[in-house]
């Protein structure tokens, strides 16, 4: 049955329970999601009924989590989960942007299977918790009623992701996160609160109680309730540790939460009572990020927890959910490199392996399949990057004038049939190390016969423009962006490399149609944490200091270093201060004029991380890669979940043997494209490098394949790609025994494979 069908006939069902109108609660048209090609996975539940169905959920759709396409899904097992059945959505995204995630699944008392889930809206500001019913889990095929709104009028905003408790006292009790205002956002994390629904008619109606404030990112909250009464409420923060709270009154009114001793990464965690009376927690312990998922035992209602049972060690495991069956065997399912792999996986162990930390019962059986993607790889059987790369550098073309000696560090973009190129140049020495004597130009190039039309000089030292007139230095670094259909903007800096005053970076406009450029030139602004400046160093290592940098200022080297980058609508790109060894996400305006800081990102300070590129995952993770100058040199990444706080720097498993050059970092029609120099040389084993630059392909910006590998006696370095009209075009520095004298031009790809 095709999917929109069989939503439409489950959204026809009805059922004794439903507590929304289904008119109002689909106002929208459903989206149909093809779920044999999901490029993301992960979140899931699990549950077992009596006779030994397995039942699993999860959620996927779209390119990422949280997106309008998010979908829930289920599947089952009747083999004592040896296979699963192939995931069917549960409920469907709508068009207005409304999506639905994580999913959990809970059989209540009566031995009816609850498929609970939420829903969201970020334009419209409404987030609310579904559900559908199944009375009898067992039957072939299990039937699930429509599905129906959970209550919770009391909050704009409602969230739920992990299972209801039944209380001694008969209630039933489900952990919410939820927010007192509106959120035109996935999830409002300044101002979520933590709280219970409570059902005394077996879940008919919920009633929201407490507003518990905790750290930001605070969520994900469950109930346990203790051998003496009271509720003990944990919840997932951004602190390093779980926090808590207790209810004395089976969760109407809560005591102050403060942080627990249960050290967490920042993600979901699993606690259910066993049917021993002790406590079971699967949580990450002795983690780096989050690794080392593990299942732990309390025999004194949490005060204390064993080193327990581990059961995954690998990094990027997360969200336990499980159940102990009558049988006593416990099963739990969690997630894996969503997007990557992404892999839903199940665990199946006793309380006594638990409580040995090894397998005692010989029923322990880990790391076990239930999905995962099946994603093509990149690149087609036998692709050779190296051929890949020869081919592509046999049609390069010199862009540099006849009598330019040094060329360094070029950028472009393309409009209509033309490249335009800006670079420094000298007319001195190979290299950029001519001082004063450095200059930038903008070179017009006809991509269609590859030729060179025109080379327009854009700034010198001590040049005398209509409104200003540049001190004596070296114009460095310059970069370009298109403004509209009529105007390109050029950005440089003009220093004085000797360090006796500030350098500044300027702007000058050039008109596509005549090619020529305005008569003045302007000065770049720079907004930091302090306010709006000239952009010079100055500011940029104040700004920095104020966020715990240590190292010395310098007065020159701040240059917009990367690409610019358009992502949602706005330019992001990393500004660097090469000698200082500084560097920051930062994001261009509407007006083009000023560059704002967003956050630094400079440590190990002891590798002295200079040049970087950045980009955006899938996720909404924002990831560096930086150019080192101490150590190995080789290439380090960090990450950040709000462009704000960054990761300490760190290598990577797919880039080894990185030399101290500029990295790129791209994404093209939903691929990245990471580039690097290798430190390997390909002449007599010694001299100068920079020969061999290498470019991985990812969906994901974790699982790479090489595409290109470029091996040159005459180096490459320093390249920078755009997209334009389906193909993928380039700038590259080359020179004879790896120095610079010429920027060279040509396509990378005749169309996006």
């Amino acid at each position: 049955m095709k999917l929109h069908t069989l939503f439409l006939t489950l959204l026809l069902s009805s059922h004794a329970l439903l507590l929304a109108p289904l008119a109002a609660l689909h106002a929208s048209e459903p989206i149909t999601i093809d779920l044999t090609k999901r490029t993301w996975q992960g979140i899931p539940g699990l549950e077992r009924t009596a006779n030994g169905r397995v039942f699993a959920s999860w959620f996927t759709g779209g390119p990422k989590e949280p997106s309008p396409d998010n979908t829930v899904v289920l599947s089952r097992s009747d083999d004592g989960g040896k296979t699963f059945s192939a995931p069917e959505a549960m409920a469907l995204p709508m068009s207005d942007g409304t999506r639905c995630f994580d999913p959990t699944l809970w059989i209540d008392p009566k031995g009816r299977l609850w498929y609970i889930f939420n829903r969201g809206n970020r334009d419209s500001a409404k987030h609310d918790v579904h559900a559908r019913i199944c009375d009898d889990p067992d039957a072939t095929p299990p039937v699930f009623g429509a599905e129906f709104r959970v209550g919770y009028d009391e909050a704009p905003f409602t969230f739920r992701m992990n299972k209801p408790t039944v209380l001694s006292t008969g209630e039933w009790i489900m952990p919410v996160t939820h927010a007192a205002e509106p959120a035109h956002d996935w999830f409002p994390f300044a101002t979520q609160l933590q709280g219970v629904g409570i059902s005394k008619d077996e879940g008919r109606s919920w009633k929201l109680h407490g507003a518990l404030k905790a750290p930001k990112w605070a969520l994900e909250c469950m109930i346990t309730e203790l051998r003496d009464g009271r509720l003990w409420l944990l919840t997932r923060t951004g602190g390093g540790f779980l926090w808590e709270s207790h209810s004395a009154d089976k969760g109407v009114t809560w005591d102050e939460p403060k942080a627990s001793t249960i050290a967490n990464p920042g993600s979901r965690f699993f606690i259910r009572r066993l049917a021993s009376g002790n406590l079971l927690l699967v949580n990450h312990y002795k983690f780096k990020g989050r690794s080392h998922l593990t299942a732990r035992l309390s025999t004194d209602d949490g005060a204390s927890w064993n080193d327990g049972l581990l059961l995954d060690e690998r990094g990027g495991v997360s969200y336990p959910d499980g159940v102990q069956d009558k049988d006593g065997v416990i099963w739990i399912t969690y997630d894996r490199d969503r997007n990557g792999t992404g892999e839903i996986l199940l665990a199946k162990f006793r309380e006594e392996d638990v409580a040995a930390g090894k397998d005692v019962s010989r029923a322990v059986s880990l790391k076990r399949v239930i999905s995962k993607l099946d994603k093509p790889t990149l690149l087609p059987p036998g692709w050779d990057p190296k051929r890949a790369g020869d081919e592509v550098l046999s049609k390069l073309i010199k862009v540099s004038a006849p009598q330019v000696k040094g060329a360094h560090d070029a950028d472009l973009v393309l409009v209509g049939g033309r490249a335009f190129i800006v670079e420094h140049n000298n007319d001195i020495k190979p290299g950029h190390g001519a001082g004063k004597d450095q200059y930038c130009v903008l070179t017009v190039v006809n991509v269609k016969t590859m030729s060179v039309e025109r080379v327009v000089p854009m700034a010198k030292s001590a040049q005398a423009f209509a409104n200003e007139t540049l001190p004596v230095g070296a114009c460095f670094v310059p970069r370009i962006i298109q403004l509209n259909d009529t105007t390109l903007r050029c950005f440089f800096a003009c220093e004085d490399q000797s360090g006796k005053s500030q350098s500044q970076t300027w702007y000058r406009d050039f008109d596509i149609a005549s090619l020529t450029f305005a008569p003045d030139i302007h000065r770049v602004k720079l907004k930091t944490s302090d306010g709006t400046f000239d952009m010079q160093p100055q500011y940029f290592h104040a700004d920095a200091a104020k966020h715990g940098f240590k190292q010395p200022a310098k007065a020159f080297g701040l240059y917009p270093l990367d690409a610019f980058k358009v992502i949602d609508g706005k330019t992001y790109l990393a500004i660097n201060n090469f000698p200082g060894a500084q560097n920051a996400l930062a994001m261009l305006n509407e007006s083009r004029d000023t560059i704002e800081v967003i956050g630094h990102y400079n440590e190990p300070a002891e590798r002295r991380l200079t040049e970087s590129s950045v980009n955006r995952l899938p996720d909404g993770t924002w990831m560096a890669v930086c150019r080192t100058e101490s150590g190995d040199r080789n290439y380090v990444f960090t990450t950040s979940k709000d462009g704000k706080t960054w990761t300490q720097g760190e290598p990577r498993p797919f880039v080894s043997k990185g030399s101290n050059s500029k990295p790129t970092f791209d994404k093209f029609n939903g691929i990245y494209y990471l580039g690097w120099q290798e430190a390997t040389r390909i002449t007599d084993g010694h001299g100068v490098g920079r020969y061999i630059f290498n470019i991985e392909v990812s969906r994901d910006g974790v699982n790479w394949e090489r595409k290109y590998r470029f091996e040159s006696a005459d180096s490459f370095q320093y390249p920078t790609f755009r997209q334009h009209d389906g193909s993928i075009w380039f700038t590259v520095t080359q020179g004879t025994g790896g120095s610079t004298d010429r920027i060279m031009f040509g396509k990378l790809e005749t169309s996006l494979r």
